[in-house]
């Protein structure tokens, strides 16, 4: 880093090189002139005496700059911290109505259309536990599509998701049933 952008830094954080430095500090200076002057002896030049001082106003220059980068860095990090959202943003989903749910059973559904064929999303609470659910999709067709299979859990929201090859273009409804075939949950799609 140059003189001058020391002397620029210096200056945005409150250094003024025309401010009459405090009392303190001179007799500080003029304590290591002095020993300076001791340990070089009497007749030292007096420019070894000035260049000694003047290294440590730069180191403290240096310092000073040091700092201020440091929390200059520390401020931008934590700017993007707080405002950066490193997250990547998940498919675009699309919400359901569902047709049938059962008193006591909660429930929310959404899909997600892949180039692959058809996700649902379902959370789901209050059905009987220790049961088994399949979920189909049909399609255009009317030809039914197994997405998987859940088994139900006491007091528990279940966040499941089910897939198959049924592209959402060619999906018709999703029914979530009980393994003899008693119908739970039902949408019906356009």
């Amino acid at each position: 880093m140059s003189d001058e952008e020391l002397d620029r830094l210096g200056r945005v954080l409150g250094y003024d090189p025309m401010r009459e430095p405090p009392a303190d500090r001179v007799a500080a200076l003029r304590a290591a002139a002095e020993q300076v002057r001791a340990d070089r002896g009497p007749d030292a030049p007096v420019a070894a005496i000035v260049s000694s001082t003047a290294r440590v106003a730069h180191r403290r220059k240096f310092i000073v700059g040091g700092m201020a980068a440091s929390l200059a860095g520390a401020a931008g990090y934590a700017v993007r911290a707080l405002t950066d959202d490193d997250a990547p943003a998940g498919p675009p989903t699309e919400a359901l109505t569902l047709a049938t749910v059962p008193a006591g059973v909660r429930a929310d559904a959404s899909l997600i259309n892949h180039t692959w064929g058809t996700e649902l999303l379902l959370d789901i609470a209050g059905l009987p536990a220790e049961r088994n659910y399949d979920v189909t999709f049909v399609d255009g067709a009317g030809a039914p599509v197994s997405a998987g299979s859940f088994r139900g859990v006491a007091d528990v929201l279940m966040k499941c998701r089910f897939n198959a090859a049924t592209l959402r273009a060619d999906l018709r409804s999703i029914a979530v049933t009980e393994t003899d075939g008693a119908e739970v949950l039902r949408v019906d799609l356009a």
